[in-house]
């Protein structure tokens, strides 16, 4: 009998996997902010997000739809996510979206020195508030929109546009994604030989990368709107159940 296994884990498991992460990471902000550990899990999800952003603009039929459902819905799940975590970011599909954008610059055929200047504009956008933060201290400069800021703002970016350029070289990704989260691992150790209660623990998103070289390729199934819906669904039963429980 023909054995239809593919060895390895499709695109859906590693959806659910970061699923998983984001409902420890964000249990842990909703119901104990003060305990950090519970983002240790969570940090697994931004990467998968990020190489499946790649993944998606490989495989869509359309990647300016693909584009616009991410904004839209960004768009159309801010107020709520607003109100459930109140971190003063724009939720992370905005940043998908961004990356998105970043992959669709890099892959024209504009000059290199082009894209590049595309490419940092697109990361200016996502950081937009710290910059006009920095301005203000400095110079006195009074910035606009001071909440437009990404969730993991240029970082974020730039961990989605090296997992398009070396989608197909796994080391070569794990070893720019190891490059860029060098300065977060290292605040990482310098925090926990502090002994401080508040380690930083961005840079333990290297963990995702063991999942990312066992993707095989396949889709593996699935309706493409259940992890849209279960980002803000979770987020929702979560708030509503600290609500319930504990009355705020």
């Amino acid at each position: 009998m023909e054995n239809n296994l593919v060895k390895g884990i499709n695109a859906r498991q590693l959806k659910i996997i970061a699923c998983i992460s984001m409902l420890f990471s964000h249990s842990g902000v909703i119901f104990w902010p003060a305990q950090v550990w519970w983002q240790v899990p969570g940090r697994i999800a931004m990467p998968i997000f990020a190489f499946m952003i790649a993944n998606g603009f490989r495989y869509s039929h359309n990647v300016y739809r693909y584009m616009a459902r991410l904004f839209i819905f960004a768009a159309l799940i801010q107020y709520p996510y607003s109100v459930f975590l109140a971190n003063g970011y724009l939720n992370i599909c905005f940043t998908l979206g961004l990356g998105l954008v970043a992959i669709i610059v890099w892959q024209s055929r504009l000059p290199l020195f082009l894209r590049l200047i595309n490419v940092l504009f697109i990361c200016f956008l996502s950081e937009f508030s710290n910059i006009t933060l920095w301005l203000s201290a400095r110079y006195g400069f009074t910035g606009f929109l001071p909440w437009l800021h990404t969730e993991y703002g240029w970082y974020g970016i730039m961990m989605i546009l090296s997992a398009h350029i070396f989608f197909n070289e796994r080391q070569k990704l794990a070893l720019m994604w190891l490059f860029l989260n060098l300065p977060l691992l290292g605040e990482f150790i310098s925090t926990l030989l502090a002994s401080s209660p508040y380690p930083s623990v961005q840079g333990l998103c290297i963990m995702a990368i063991p999942f990312i070289f066992f993707y095989n390729g396949k889709r593996g199934g699935g309706n493409r709107y259940e992890f849209y819906i279960f980002y803000i669904g979770h987020l929702a039963i979560l708030y509503a159940l600290r609500r319930v429980l504990w009355g705020f």
